[in-house]
């Protein structure tokens, strides 16, 4: 009962929180950016639905061993991995969010700096959110 009433108290005078939906699949998809950018492919992975599909700017699909392969590529390396301009929609336990994805790095030498209209769909499994499927669109800056 104190341990109840202990917790209330912090809920109520703001001390602590309880994240909302959208938070959750905000902190996830900046925790996927930063293991991308970290090469960190074995973490990754948990995050990609087994059945996980990406629609790039080229029409082009890209399947989760797709994705994984490009994290795991020492050709690739990533300065800026972000996403801005987020929003999220949610209805029950699915999330698609939207923004726009900066990435500036170099591969295989050679520098690029691009950004892309992104559409994320979350689907939450248990207690996690994992990433079922991408679509990304080359913002042109001409």
């Amino acid at each position: 009962m104190k341990t109840l009433l202990i917790s209330w108290l912090l809920v109520a005078s703001g001390l602590w929180t309880i994240p909302s939906v959208e938070e959750e699949v905000i902190a996830r998809d900046k925790e996927l950016n930063q293991l991308i950018s970290q090469h960190r492919v074995k973490d990754a992975a948990l995050i990609y639905a087994d059945d996980f599909v990406l629609t790039t700017s080229s029409g082009k699909a890209k399947s989760k061993q797709d994705m994984l392969a490009d994290i795991s590529s020492p050709e690739v390396v990533l300065e800026i991995n972000e996403t801005t301009q987020v929003k999220v929609r949610v209805i029950e336990n699915t999330a698609v969010l939207t923004g726009i994805l900066q990435q500036k790095g170099t591969y295989k030498g050679n520098a690029f700096d691009v950004k892309l209209y992104v559409t994320d769909t979350w689907v939450k499994v248990n207690t996690n959110w994992i990433l079922l499927a991408g679509h990304a669109t080359v913002i042109n800056t001409k």
